[in-house]
């Protein structure tokens, strides 16, 4: 095709008619030739019209391939700016964030407390209190029902939620009962408590804020979808997973959803916090880092396997979680995700498992991943710069925060049960035959172990005003003492 500059208008002498060439624009003169005498394409059907028209038709096409020209020329700035907008909005987080909760409510963290279900909002299942040497039962709470979850124990009352829908309040010398609520849903979890509101979760979806004095109810909300996981409360906004694979962040004093964000599964274990960071582990064996307040994605981590042991626990700047398989793993709280990070993360792996690349590419956020092998239970517990678990086959281990390190590894005569608690330098297990088990945190020497009941022990010990709190699966809450 001949640029636009170079076309010239051949006019028929005789008639002074043109033909316009549809390929080219070229005009030729109507003289009966056949073909254009620009690009040599046939002009059969092409009719002839006058010089003027002929001009016209000509102008209008320069015009619009002009016009074409520019938008072509155009198309990569404009994709430019607008890579250049999403990636600043995406980077900084420029878009709108979701209306704050109304109050800065936060669980107590004193030590003769445990308000949630491992104490902190971290997760970090550590009390500064001391445990007592179990000498005796100092009162027990019987019930007809599956007890599957720990109580919460806040300022001498202990919360308690039990397998045939009610949630009790007891007197923590006594174990007297103080109140209770009814529902007749089962729930897995243990209240949060904070302020003057117990928050009970029912495993059908039912989410319920009491009167921490009276058993009265705040606000309720029914999800209709399965709760498995503890909730969690920190800085007003109570956190917690669902069988609808979303992280929910509701309001906690009024009930109202703050906002949501969707996994690939469902999510089990309990949400952490700390520093306006929540991190969320789901099913689908991705690991989440969240903004706190706005509920938008920092981070993705990937253990590549299917089903977790364990959800996170943070301690400091650092996020630790176990895997199936027997695996645990550290990622940086802060890290971050920026557009296509993980796309060339992946181009990585793929050369080096082509052995292209000799150094296996760290993911990102990854900090180290340690194998200690068995069927790890539930959540780690975190004190003094100390990673702390146990598994199912009688195992219980402690590794360096920092490093992934080994420190010690006990092995223990029994299947256990339950996740490890740590108060003061104990650590504390439960185990399928009844029994509890205190351990030295620094050396993992057995210091005492304690028969509670011939059933299994269902959830990890807590201790709480010198007083160490058991649930067995007898359908008791057992409160154990030192001697008088």
């Amino acid at each position: 095709m001949q640029p636009l500059d170079d076309l010239k208008t051949e006019t028929d002498s005789s008639t002074g008619e043109v033909r316009v060439c549809p390929s080219c624009g070229h005009v030729n003169p109507s003289d009966g030739s056949e073909r254009c005498n620009g690009c040599w394409v046939p002009l059969t059907g092409v009719g002839a019209v006058s010089q003027v028209e002929g001009e016209l038709m000509i102008r209008r096409r320069r015009n619009k391939l002009l016009g074409r020209k520019l938008v072509l020329r155009s198309l990569p700035l404009g994709l430019a700016v607008v890579l250049i907008v999403w990636g600043m909005v995406v980077t900084f987080d420029l878009r709108p964030k979701p209306a704050q909760a109304v109050s800065g409510l936060n669980p107590s963290v004193a030590a003769e407390n445990w308000a949630l279900a491992r104490r902190t909002p971290d997760n970090s299942g550590f009390t500064p209190s001391v445990a007592p040497v179990p000498q005796q039962v100092q009162w027990t709470f019987a019930t007809t029902e599956t007890l599957t979850s720990a109580p919460a124990v806040v300022d001498g009352r202990v919360y308690l939620s039990t397998g045939g829908g009610r949630t009790v309040a007891l007197d923590q010398a006594s174990g007297q009962l103080l109140w209770e609520y009814h529902t007749g849903l089962s729930s897995d979890s243990t209240p949060a408590v904070a302020g003057d509101m117990v928050i009970a979760a029912f495993t059908p979806g039912l989410i319920v804020a009491l009167d921490r004095n009276t058993g009265a109810t705040r606000w309720k909300i029914d999800l209709d979808q399965p709760i498995f996981s503890s909730p969690i409360l920190a800085e007003g906004t109570l956190y917690f997973g669902a069988g609808d694979w979303k992280l929910h962040a509701l309001d906690a004093a009024t009930g109202k959803e703050r906002w949501v964000f969707v996994t690939e599964d469902w999510i089990v274990s309990p949400v952490a916090y700390a520093d306006g960071t929540v991190v969320v582990a789901s099913q689908d064996s991705h690991v989440y880092l969240l903004d706190a307040d706005s509920g938008r994605q920092r981070l993705m981590f990937d253990t590549g396997f299917q089903r977790f042991g364990g959800g996170p626990a943070i301690h400091g700047d650092t996020v630790y979680f176990s895997s199936d398989r027997g695996w645990l793993w550290a990622i940086d709280r802060r890290a971050k995700s920026y557009p296509g990070q993980r796309k060339l993360w992946r181009v990585k792996i793929n050369l080096y498992v082509w052995q292209v690349i000799s150094s296996r590419p760290n993911q990102p956020g990854g900090l180290w991943s340690k194998r200690v092998g068995g069927e790890l239970q539930g959540l780690l517990a975190i004190a003094n710069d100390t990673v702390y678990g146990a598994t199912e086959q009688g195992k219980v281990f402690a590794r360096d925060a920092i490093t992934g390190n080994k420190r010690w590894s006990t092995r223990l005569s029994v299947e256990i049960s339950t996740a490890p608690t740590v108060a003061g330098n104990t650590v504390l297990v439960g185990s399928k035959n009844g029994t509890i088990f205190g351990l030295d945190a620094r050396t993992g020497d057995v210091l005492w172990d304690f028969n509670v009941s011939h059933e299994e022990i269902v959830d990890s010990p807590i201790v709480a005003g010198n007083i160490i709190y058991v649930v067995s699966a007898d359908g008791t809450l057992y409160a154990l003492s030192g001697a008088q």
